[in-house]
């Protein structure tokens, strides 16, 4: 059965083979979830989209991914490609990854890698986590989280109070949700230590006291966690001249979800690990990417069989990437390589090392945390400040407590971190003196101060 929307095409075939076209490049949502199926009827929404080579035995699952030798600028893809693969394969959750300065991707360009890291995401099973262009509604009714129509048959839109599209206290009706979240918290750029139906739910029931729907991964309602310039990759809705290379917590749990396999639960034999090959120019690929005229911008087109005719859970067979080759793409030549161990930094007033102030003067502090191979693994997270009047640390609620006891910011997963801003403030009501202010994580999560990769910066204040 075929049946059109305002962008992308759908279809899906036989009850037990599904063919699935996604829409142009814009988790917490799986393809085919909700989808209307060639027997008239729906697919659950409850659905589980795993990669190629998933029969439910668990495992490695190598997907490889290759360029059409037929396609044009083959060659100039590679490096983005590359880059692409190995950001899927770190699998490091990241904040502030949506740059529109600094980055190498002109004005009126729409970056090729960010865009391919999109399409490789559908191509793993994953779908927007906003309703998006197949929804058929348009401007900033795309953003509200991803649902099917309740019995009502239309889409219930409410922005709520703060006015934020995609936030928690959307009023979405009998909307169906599709999203699936951290129970009890709702933040999509966090992620606990376990990954799996105990930790993750579609159920509203299971939302925070006061919660109305599910909260997406969208650049806007990143701002209400006080984060800046973050995305899920797979929400849809790339611009010109702004590059998005690396994922989101949301990105990151999505996959790891499906990864707790066929029971849904870590730790148990049927769980799976995934890598992404490059294979090089070749259609000998489980996903080929090429530029031709089948899209007008760019989509991923997908094939899957359920697992053991098992309505809940269906493997990809195959995908093909298309890109439209009218549109002005950037390629970034640039090959990404991780550090082998984290690089930590702390600076202020964006200096790294030590400076002289007055008081009155602006203070700012920033942190950045490049992971490198230790991507991933459990950490605490400690900012430590030696002032005039004692010893400080910055608590989970981004404030500043005087302890003789070590308290951590944050425990969790090592992620990648350009840059984040803690403090930024004047110097006014600081006492004269210096200061030493420690940025630390630890190769472990047990609580207890190892300050295991640090740096730290020295600043007086003068009256």
């Amino acid at each position: 059965m075929r049946f059109n929307r305002l962008y992308p095409i759908h279809a899906i075939s036989l009850p037990f083979m599904a063919l699935l076209w996604v829409a142009p490049t814009a988790a917490g949502v799986f393809e085919f979830a909700g989808e209307t199926n060639s027997a008239g009827g729906t697919n659950s929404v409850d659905m589980i989209t795993h990669p190629t080579g998933y029969d439910g035995t668990g495992g490695k699952l190598i997907v490889t991914v290759g360029i059409s030798p037929a396609s044009a600028h083959a060659g100039e893809m590679e490096i983005s490609v590359q880059n692409a693969i190995n950001t899927w394969n770190r699998l490091v959750p990241t904040i502030a990854n949506v740059m529109t300065t600094g980055n190498n991707v002109p004005s009126d360009h729409f970056d090729f890698e960010s865009v391919a890291l999109h399409e490789l995401g559908h191509c793993m099973g994953l779908a927007h986590p906003n309703l998006a262009s197949e929804s058929g509604l348009a401007g900033g009714d795309k953003d509200y989280t991803a649902a099917t129509k309740g019995a009502n048959t239309v889409f219930d839109l409410d922005r709520g109070a703060d006015g934020i599209i995609g936030s928690s206290d959307d009023m979405r009706g009998d909307d169906v949700n599709l999203h699936w979240f951290f129970k009890g918290v709702n933040n999509p750029f966090l992620l606990p230590e376990v990954i799996d139906k105990t930790t993750y739910s579609r159920n509203l029931n299971d939302l925070p006291a006061g919660h109305q729907y599910v909260t997406n991964g969208d650049r806007g309602v990143s701002k209400l966690f006080n984060i800046e310039k973050t995305e899920a990759v797979m929400q849809q809705g790339i611009q010109a001249g702004e590059s998005q290379r690396t994922l989101t917590a949301d990105d990151v749990a999505t996959l790891r979800l499906g990864m707790s396999g066929i029971d849904m639960i870590a730790g148990t034999p049927d769980d799976y690990t995934v890598e992404l090959q490059y294979q090089g120019i070749t259609e000998n690929a489980h996903i080929v990417l090429a530029f031709d005229d089948k899209v007008s911008f760019s989509a991923c087109r997908i094939v899957g069989n359920h697992i053991n005719r098992d309505e809940d859970h269906i493997a990809i067979q195959s995908g093909e990437i298309s890109f439209n080759p009218g549109v002005l793409w950037f390629f970034n030549q640039e090959l990404t390589v991780a550090q082998s161990i984290p690089d930590v930094s702390i600076s202020v007033n964006d200096r790294t090392d030590s400076m002289l102030l007055r008081q009155g003067d602006n203070l700012v502090l920033r942190v950045a945390l490049d992971p490198g191979a230790r991507n991933g693994n459990p950490a605490d997270y400690w900012v430590k400040a030696m002032t005039p009047i004692g010893t400080f640390w910055l608590n989970d609620r981004l404030q500043f407590v005087a302890s003789d006891t070590p308290i951590s910011v944050y425990g969790g997963a090592l992620m990648n971190i350009p840059s984040f801003t803690f403090f930024d403030s004047t110097t006014q009501d600081l006492p004269w003196g210096t200061y030493s202010v420690t940025f630390a994580v630890d190769d472990n999560r047990d609580q207890i101060y190892n300050a295991t990769f640090k740096h730290a910066v020295i600043f007086t204040i003068n009256p």
